[in-house]
């Protein structure tokens, strides 16, 4: 069947029409015209299987990856890099459009290959790879073009250790140091030189049984011990960004981050205060964090172990300005309501959700206007993308 695509959807699949219903059609571009079946219907829209392409759009490539398309991670790697930004600036401004918002600082991924300093595999019958998307079914792979090339030398190690099924995460510093996090009901056999991939250490369960089951990070002259399950952003170029943005906007003498994780945001931000006060649930990563206070030498910091939601009443100081970098579910309703008493002159939301950030805007708005919006390409070749809105209060 013959589909004209008219747009995009927010995750990356064209959108086109067949008798007024619309339907939607993974990997298919704007003003192509595609041969698609049919794999879903409902009541208000299809699903289509591209079969081949009648008219291709000048803006479509060859994708650089084999496994584009099959595995669950890219969906734009059929546009050119800068083309993947416009389509990501549209569809934020699309999922934003009820607000007055400011043109956005779009802020390009200068290494767009080989960034990912973490990845997560699945072994399946001693074959390791990607779940294809929605399924349980393993395209199987040797590399991983958007991830360090640290990373990618380890995976061939890992198909050594003679697991029949695991969940695994590798995780690769500044330095291409590497940290393999197993979780299997098998045990690993080690037959390889662990040295030549400089690995720190591998975890089985939760249990550390070779090296350490933390490494060091490093941004912007600032170090930072993550533990093995410690949230870290993924993208270090764009992790060095964001802290220029942090840098740049923090105002104020007091200072809360919310979400703070091992500390890496409210470490920048108290070289431009008096004091932060920060909040993590992750234990591991509020140790991590006391530590990196020390290695940096910060001594204004008080980082609160707990859920954010359960501990922000414990500040009492008057607050100037907010740090919220939420998980993608984004803020809860006892956390909004919060920052609407304390009025802070400033929120810096950073959202890895687009939607959940319209929808926590759409609390404060009454209270806040937009001054500043920021779109950082943290996740490369993904319809994902990092936003940071700099929040005024009216």
């Amino acid at each position: 069947m013959l589909v004209k695509i008219e747009r995009m959807d927010h995750l990356g699949n064209g959108i086109g029409y067949i008798n007024n219903k619309i339907i939607f059609v993974k990997g298919a571009l704007i003003g192509e015209t595609v041969d698609v079946d049919i794999t879903k219907e409902k009541r208000s829209f299809y699903e289509g299987k591209l079969r081949s392409i009648i008219v291709k759009s000048s803006k479509r490539i060859e994708p650089f990856c084999p496994y584009f398309g099959l595995c669950g991670g890219c969906n734009l790697q059929h546009l050119n890099y800068l083309d993947t930004l416009d389509y990501k600036k549209n569809r934020v401004l699309n999922i934003l459009n009820r607000f007055d918002l400011p043109n956005p600082v779009i802020i390009q991924n200068k290494n767009n290959l080989y960034y990912r300093n973490k990845i997560e595999l699945k072994i399946v019958n001693k074959k390791i790879g990607f779940y294809e998307k929605n399924t349980n079914k393993l395209i199987e792979i040797n590399e991983c073009k958007i991830t360090k090339k640290s990373i990618n030398k380890v995976i061939s190690l890992i198909k050594s250790f003679n697991l029949n099924y695991a969940n695994i995460i590798i995780r690769s510093n500044y330095n291409d140091e590497v940290l393999i996090i197993i979780n299997s009901k098998e045990n690993i056999s080690i037959n390889d030189d662990l040295s030549k991939y400089k690995i720190l250490g591998i975890i089985l369960n939760d249990k550390t049984i070779y090296g350490e089951n933390h490494f060091m990070e490093k941004i912007d002259n600032l170090y930072f011990d993550v533990t093995y399950d410690a949230f870290f952003q993924v993208n270090n170029f764009i992790n060095n960004k964001l802290f220029e943005i942090i840098k740049e906007n923090v105002s104020g003498e007091n200072i809360l981050d919310l979400y703070s994780g091992v500390g890496t945001l409210s470490i920048m931000a108290s070289q431009n205060a008096s004091i932060v006060y920060a909040i993590e649930v992750n234990e591991n990563a509020v140790k991590n964090a006391l530590l990196n206070a020390k290695i940096n030498k910060i001594k204004n910091v008080n980082f609160i172990l707990g859920k954010v939601e359960d501990k922000i009443n414990l500040i009492n100081d008057k607050i100037d300005t907010v740090i919220v970098d939420p998980p993608r579910s984004g803020l809860d309703k006892k956390t909004i309501d919060y920052l609407k008493k304390i009025n802070a002159s400033k929120i810096i939301y950073i959202s890895c959700d687009t939607q959940s950030l319209a929808n926590n805007l759409n609390d404060l708005i009454n209270d806040y206007t937009v001054e500043k919006l920021y779109l950082l390409d943290m996740f490369s070749y993904t319809y994902h993308v990092e936003c940071v809105c700099i929040l005024k209060r009216k």
